[in-house]
């Protein structure tokens, strides 16, 4: 059942958000520009939740949507789905299957020991790769891998040993690798840190930003080829609900556009206020390349970035794909939202990607 959104667009006036300390690159002419064309909600009480990423196989015409279940309501899975786009929009979104992630034993994840956020389907190949948080609280390391489609373990890339958790460094609990994509050459897989690596600065506050770490790994060698300073924005709000004080921002997902450009997904959540959700434009055209820093020395020159879009009613947005064609000719993009297996319901938004020269 789809319940339809009524969402009105707002145009980003501002040139950029940036974060407050990290110097950046300028941004480039030929910035892209976003519209909203569409919005629809798969109904509560489908087996279908906690999507955290989302692929699209224009070979096939079908999506990979992984949930970001730890293996505690069912075993870690992805989805398979269509979602029909006509000239009035989506369609009704269809689950076509599900497939259960495989440990490196061949095992289904036991409960608590995965947190998988972002999933790519890898061109040329019969693989997907994964994004697992892991659990820094815990000691459970992030990783990236790749699995074949009937779930079962293949690969494992090589994080740099600064992004293993400990009390002093590393990834921080649940501001992890919530990102992933595909270089635009096929080559490298794109990942990036949801907020700072405890040694490199603090988590975003309402004053300042974060220093994310974009991770370039060689598709060829598995391991590390480029790093590089991302700046999210601070909090977009103060928490206003004396009973839910949280308040957070972070990086959810990156989207190749070509080999040095991206769109990059930032929430914003404050008690009280929701979520703020904004599409960014960022290049590390310029940027400093960080690879191999244990720690970053406050010099390097982060990714320039610009807001695109803004969404003035929109949920949990986790996971960003390139879509199929639309009726004009466009490029689409489509958007979804993590529901935390609450009773909204995962939200599709549709959008127009559009190229400035």
């Amino acid at each position: 059942m789809i319940r339809r959104l009524s969402i009105i667009v707002a145009a980003a006036a501002a040139a950029g958000v940036l974060a407050a300390s990290p110097a950046f690159a300028h941004p480039a002419a030929g910035v892209p520009s976003l519209s909203l064309v569409d919005s629809a909600v798969f109904a509560p009480g489908q087996p279908f939740g906690g999507i955290s990423g989302i692929d699209y196989d224009p070979r096939t015409g079908r999506y990979v949507a992984i949930s970001d279940d730890r293996s505690s309501i069912a075993p870690a899975r992805y989805y398979t789905l269509r979602l029909p786009v006509s000239r009035k929009g989506l369609g009704t979104p269809v689950v076509t299957g599900v497939t259960t992630l495989r440990d490196t034993n061949g095992q289904p994840f036991a409960n608590g020991t995965v947190d998988p956020e972002a999933v790519r389907e890898l061109p040329g190949t019969d693989r997907l790769a994964w994004t697992s948080e892991g659990a820094a609280s815990t000691g459970i390391p992030p990783f990236v891998r790749e699995t074949s489609h009937d779930g079962a373990f293949r690969r494992e890339y090589r994080l740099p040993a600064a992004y293993l958790p400990s009390a002093t460094s590393g990834v921080r609990n649940n501001l992890a690798l919530e990102s992933l994509t595909v270089s635009a050459d096929g080559r490298s897989l794109i990942t990036a840190t949801e907020n700072a690596l405890v040694q490199d600065g603090p988590a975003a506050t309402l004053t300042n930003g974060s220093k994310s770490r974009v991770l370039v790994l060689d598709r060829r060698s598995g391991r590390a080829r480029a790093e590089y300073v991302y700046p999210v924005s601070p909090i977009a709000h103060a928490a206003t609900d004396p009973a839910n004080p949280y308040q957070d921002r972070g990086l959810t997902d990156l989207l190749a556009i070509n080999q040095t450009d991206f769109l990059a997904v930032e929430r914003s959540y404050a008690g009280g206020v929701g979520f703020t959700i904004q599409i960014f434009w960022t290049s590390t055209r310029g940027a400093t390349n960080a690879a191999g820093r244990t720690a970053l020395t406050g010099t390097e020159k982060a990714m320039s970035k610009k807001l695109l879009f803004e969404f003035p009613a929109a949920d949990n947005v986790e996971g960003l794909t390139w879509g199929p064609r639309l009726a004009d000719g466009s490029r689409s993009i489509v958007a979804v939202t993590d529901d935390n297996f609450g009773t909204a319901g995962t939200q599709f938004h549709l959008l127009r990607y559009g190229s400035r020269r």
